[in-house]
């Protein structure tokens, strides 16, 4: 299995505050680490240590948080052919995350709109390669729809997660066949009105709002948080409920549901069994501080579930 991943990277410095800041008001923040991040660094990673082969297109700045992030994906076993050094700053990221896992990021992005369909041109070889080429909205559209292009003109699936959120044009909605979007974004997307409303719910309106947005994709996800994902593929709805864990911080979540989704259909897996994959991979890293080192690796997944299932046992005996 292979994936290209249309990336992107921030060096971010997260400050823990006892809630979310309104408009004028000032925070003291009771803690603070840095972590690398970025979108498109955490699917590439976290495919990684899914165990799918995975090539980074990416551009850092000619700075320490460059280099660092260079060396450290060298370090974890992952190829650096296609991490570019640009004339500009890397990405730099601040977020704020309250004590029930709630969080505000705000991201400069820096080199990363730098990268350009040159960069894409040089990576031809490893897009073709891929059996999936993924992207997300921290990198500009010119990469992706070179990388996209390129895909499916050799017959390789796409995926995009459109976040943080703008309206993919046209042209690039005909190019993807997996559409990832959180509930905010589905709002925008599928001109919903409201939020909140339970999986089953949008179990049954998905259709057809897909159809007047005029989706054509081979997969619509809509992820729901701790209420689960409802995914779109052909006329049938597939519903996963989310497992139940002790938020820690969600920052990096929806990234390592991509990863999961992503993994599990290169494995061959069915919608289903790749949809509690996803969940899986993301309440893993909701539980925990952090993302870079909180990406769960195959094993740890494959724990993660089988303790549900045991769990789940133990409630049903009781």
């Amino acid at each position: 299995m292979r994936a290209f991943v249309v990336g992107n990277y921030i060096s971010v410095n997260f400050l823990f505050v006892p809630s979310l800041p309104q408009a004028a008001q000032t925070a003291a923040a009771t803690g603070y680490f840095h972590d690398h991040g970025g979108k498109g660094l955490n699917l590439a990673v976290g495919l990684h240590r899914l165990g799918v082969a995975t090539d980074l297109l990416v551009a850092v700045g000619d700075d320490a948080p460059g280099r660092a992030v260079t060396r450290l994906l060298g370090e974890i076993g992952m190829a650096t052919d296609h991490v570019h050094g640009v004339a500009a700053a890397s990405g730099f990221g601040v977020g704020l995350i309250a004590p029930d896992g709630g969080n505000m990021l705000v991201a400069y992005m820096g080199a990363n709109a730098l990268l350009d369909e040159t960069h894409v041109a040089r990576a031809r070889d490893n897009i073709e390669a891929a059996a999936f080429c993924l992207a997300q909205f921290e990198s500009p559209d010119e990469p992706i729809l070179a990388a996209f292009r390129i895909a499916k003109t050799a017959g390789r699936a796409t995926y995009l997660n459109p976040s943080p959120w703008r309206e993919p044009t046209e042209e690039l909605l005909a190019l993807t066949d997996i559409l990832v979007v959180n509930e905010p974004e589905a709002m925008d997307f599928l001109n919903l009105d409201a939020a909140g409303a339970p999986a089953e719910v949008y179990a049954e309106k998905l259709p057809e709002l897909a159809r007047r947005r005029g989706w054509r994709g081979a997969l619509l996800v809509v992820t729901l948080a701790e209420r689960g994902a409802v995914a779109l593929k052909g006329d049938a709805c597939h519903v996963a409920p989310a497992f139940a864990i002790d938020q820690i911080d969600a920052t990096g979540a929806g990234d390592a549901f991509g990863c999961g989704l992503v993994s599990a259909l290169a494995a061959g897996e069915t919608l289903d069994a790749a949809l509690t994959r996803a969940n899986a991979c993301g309440a893993i890293v909701a539980a925990k501080t952090g993302v870079f080192d909180t990406l769960p690796r195959a094993e740890e997944v494959a724990d993660f579930l089988a303790r549900q299932l045991v769990d789940h046992g133990s409630r049903l005996s009781r």
